[in-house]
């Protein structure tokens, strides 16, 4: 009996064992032992007094050994790093990183690097005056008086080389179409010599102002509105009519302005080389400090054909209408034309294109007095003629011999 337990309790124990071995592969088939790198950025301690990081610190290489599931269940915020800047002073140090909580399933292998750069700046002031920037303009027949701001000037707050950036505090304030009077708190913005916004990390105090600005109503009148033309037309085309809408506008400001402007004008509409009317929407020239509700209006120029007038010397001057038997002939034999019509047609002309004539219709042999008239091409208008009258002198004709 006793040899039969003995036996059975080292069976037992070689199951136990053989039961551990076959755990211990399974663990380490489904979780085995491991190594993982993870990004730590190390905690400042010890900061002293009137110092602040210039720049961030940089994050840290933690290398892990320890089982699968535990590496990638642990996370940055469980491995404490820390670098103390005891007695530290301002500008570049180099510091040991130093660890101060690690996860107790996980084994540290090394942290690279094991130091680092820190660098600190002190905290300055300085002040700046307030600018304020206006957006915009009060409404047709308004104006803004002077700003009031407060307070005047700003204090700002930072690390030495931010605060050495900024250049500039200002408030921006709308003025678009206002009639009252405008009282708002508008907060103050810090700009680099650049005009761009400054560095983060600057503390402004006041970070808003009061802005005071008052608004008024302005003097008007109403005056015309004078059409301005540059530029001569085409050849053989003349300006006609010129017109401007509206005529006439409202315009306000300053009463001692006001007083001295009887017009305004639009600005020039160039009509080089024309030869079809001309519309502009032209802008209203208006005095500085003068205001108008419609500062555009449409100027038309009608461009027509010019008319010119023209003499042609030397018209020979014809006998119409003789009897059969008659003949006849004109003192003196030619006259001087002077027409009229539009530059392309009268400029083109020629004696050819002129007749004159005389007509001796009815009218015996002798001497007479006739008028000379005249056959001009379509769109020439008759002037003068000079002499408008010549001396016909009317004979038979000679028949002609064998």
């Amino acid at each position: 009996m006793d040899s039969w337990l003995q036996k059975n309790s080292v069976v037992r124990v070689v199951a136990l064992i053989l039961a551990f071995v076959m755990w211990l592969f399974v663990v380490n088939e489904q979780n085995p032992q491991d190594m993982r790198t993870i990004l730590v950025t190390p905690e400042i301690r010890n900061m002293p007094p009137g110092l602040v990081l210039a720049e961030d610190i940089k994050p840290v290489s933690v290398k892990l050994r320890g089982r699968r599931n535990d590496l990638y269940a642990t996370g940055a915020s469980e491995i404490g790093l820390f670098i103390d800047l005891t007695d530290a002073g301002e500008g570049d140090g180099i510091y040991p990183i130093q660890t101060v909580t690690m996860p107790d399933n996980l084994q540290l292998v090394h942290i690279s690097p094991r130091e680092t750069t820190v660098k600190l700046e002190a905290i300055i002031q300085k002040q700046l005056p307030v600018e304020l920037v206006k957006r915009g303009s009060p409404a047709t027949s308004y104006a803004a008086g002077e700003p009031v701001l407060s307070p005047v000037q700003v204090l700002v707050e930072g690390p030495r080389s931010r605060v050495a950036s900024a250049n500039r505090a200002i408030v921006r304030l709308d003025l678009e179409d206002a009639k009252d009077n405008i009282q708002v708190s508008v907060p103050v913005q810090i700009l680099d010599n650049k005009g761009a916004p400054a560095a983060e990390g600057l503390r402004i105090k006041p970070e808003v102002i009061e802005v005071t600005l008052p608004v008024a109503r302005l003097p008007a009148k109403i005056v015309s509105v004078r059409p301005q033309v540059t530029g001569e037309p085409a050849e053989g085309f003349q300006v006609g009519q010129i017109t401007v809408e509206p005529s006439t506008i409202i315009v306000s400001g300053p009463a001692a302005m006001l007083a001295e402007v009887t017009s305004v004008s639009t600005l020039p509409l160039d009509i080089s080389g024309a030869n079809s009317t001309q519309t502009g929407d032209l802008r209203i020239a208006l005095p500085q400090d003068v205001k108008a509700e419609i500062e555009r209006a449409k100027v038309t120029v009608t461009i027509e054909p010019r008319t010119i007038q023209r003499t042609l010397d030397n018209i020979a001057v014809t006998v119409r209408d003789l009897g059969s038997d008659l003949e006849g002939e004109t003192n003196p034999k030619n006259t001087k034309v002077t027409v009229s019509g539009v530059y392309q047609i009268v400029n083109q002309l020629t004696s050819a294109n002129v007749v004159a004539y005389v007509s001796a219709q009815d009218l015996a042999a002798g001497e007479h007095e006739l008028p000379v008239r005249l056959v001009l091409p379509d769109g020439v208008r008759q002037v003068g003629i000079d002499p408008a009258q010549v001396q016909v002198i009317i004979r038979e004709a000679v028949a002609a011999t064998e």
